[in-house]
C-alpha cells in the first residue's frame, strides 16, 4: 500500500504524510550549493584542525610549564585530549560517510516518489538538495553538506555532544591560559573584541592578547552553538521524531524513550557514545518507527 507524493494534504501531517509536504521544497541555487560546500570545507579542514592544533601546541605546553604538572597529570590530559579528538573527528567523518540513501523500493506501507520513481518507507522522503530519497530523513545539514537520516543520525548527534564537551574542556583551560599569560589584565582587549568599534576610540595595535582572547570567545560561542543543537536533536531522538515531525506534538512519544534511543544509537549504544568506530546495529524495524 503506497500513496503518491503529489496528492494534496489538508490535514495535519502524520508520519505517512510527511513526504508530501517536504517534497515541495524548491531546489537550491548554485550560489547556495557553493556556500554550503564552503561551510563544509571550513568546518572539516580548517576550524576543527585549527582548534586541536592550537590546544596541543600553544595552550597545553604553556599550562604544563606554568602549573608544573606532574607526569601522571600530563598523561591524563593527553588521554582526555585524544579521547575528545577521536570522538569529534570520528563522528564527523562517519556522519559524512554513512549513506542513508534509499537504494531499492520498499515493500508494504509507504509513499511513492515521482522523482526517484520508487516506493519508499513511510518516514522517508526526497531531498531536493541531494536529489535522492533518504531513509528516515531528519534534515539536510548545510555545514556537512549531507542529509542526516537513518544510518548517520547517531554519528551526527554524538558529534554535536562531543563538540560541546570538548569546548567546555577547552574553555576551562583557555581561561587559565589567558589569565596566567596576561596578568596585567585583559578586560580592555575583551571589550574591543565584543565591540570592534572601540578600536577607533582606543587605537591600541592588535597583539597576541587579542588573538588568544578571540580564541577563548570562539570556544564559548561553540559551546552555545553545539549545546543548543545537541539539546534539540537529542530531545527529538528521545521523543522518537525527526526535526520536521517535532512540529507536531501528536507524533511525540516519550513513553518509548528506550526504544527511541535504540532506534538511533543501536543495540550497543553504551559503546557507541564513547567510540565512533564501534558497530552498533539498529533494530530491524528502525526505518519504520
Amino acid at each position: 500500500m503506497f500513496v503518491n507524493e503529489r496528492r494534496s494534504v489538508s490535514q495535519p501531517c502524520t508520519t505517512t504524510d510527511m513526504s508530501h509536504v517536504m517534497s515541495t521544497q524548491p531546489r537550491r541555487s548554485l550560489f547556495a550549493y557553493i556556500f554550503a560546500k564552503a561551510q563544509f570545507y571550513c568546518v572539516v579542514f580548517v576550524l576543527i584542525p585549527f582548534i586541536f592544533v592550537f590546544q596541543v601546541t600553544v595552550v597545553y605546553p604553556e599550562l604544563v610549564k606554568k602549573l608544573k604538572a606532574g607526569i601522571a597529570k600530563q598523561i591524563f590530559h593527553i588521554c582526555l585530549i585524544s579521547f575528545c579528538f577521536i570522538n569529534v573527528v570520528g563522528n564527523l567523518v562517519y556522519s559524512i560517510m554513512m549513506d542513508s540513501t534509499l537504494k531499492r523500493p520498499a515493500f508494504g506501507e509507504g509513499t511513492y516518489c515521482e522523482e526517484c520513481r520508487m516506493v519508499r518507507p513511510v518516514r522517508s522522503w526526497h531531498c531536493m538538495q541531494c536529489n535522492v530519497c533518504i531513509m528516515k530523513r531528519d534534515h539536510h545539514c548545510s555545514f556537512l553538506s549531507r542529509c542526516i537520516g537513518l544510518y548517520n543520525q547517531r554519528y551526527f548527534v554524538l558529534f554535536l555532544g562531543h563538540v560541546m564537551l570538548s569546548m567546555i574542556y577547552a574553555t576551562y583551560y583557555n581561561y587559565y591560559f589567558v589569565t596566567m599569560k596576561f596578568k596585567d589584565g585583559w578586560a580592555l582587549s575583551a571589550f574591543r573584541i565584543i565591540n570592534p568599534l572601540l578600536r577607533f576610540v582606543i587605537p591600541e595595535p592588535m597583539g597576541s592578547k587579542d588573538v588568544y582572547l578571540f580564541f577563548l570567545f570562539m570556544n564559548i560561542a561553540l559551546i552555545f552553538w553545539s549545546g543548543g543543537l545537541f539539546y534539540w536533536h537529542f530531545k527529538n531522538v528521545v521523543m522518537g521524531v525527526t526535526s520536521y515531525e517535532a512540529r507536531f506534538p501528536e507524533l511525540k512519544d516519550a513513553s518509548r524513550w528506550k526504544q527511541n534511543l535504540l532506534n538511533v544509537f543501536g543495540t550497543k549504544w553504551y559503546l557507541a557514545i564513547i567510540w565512533p568506530m564501534c558497530k552498533s546495529p539498529l533494530p530491524e524495524d528502525a526505518k519504520y518507527v
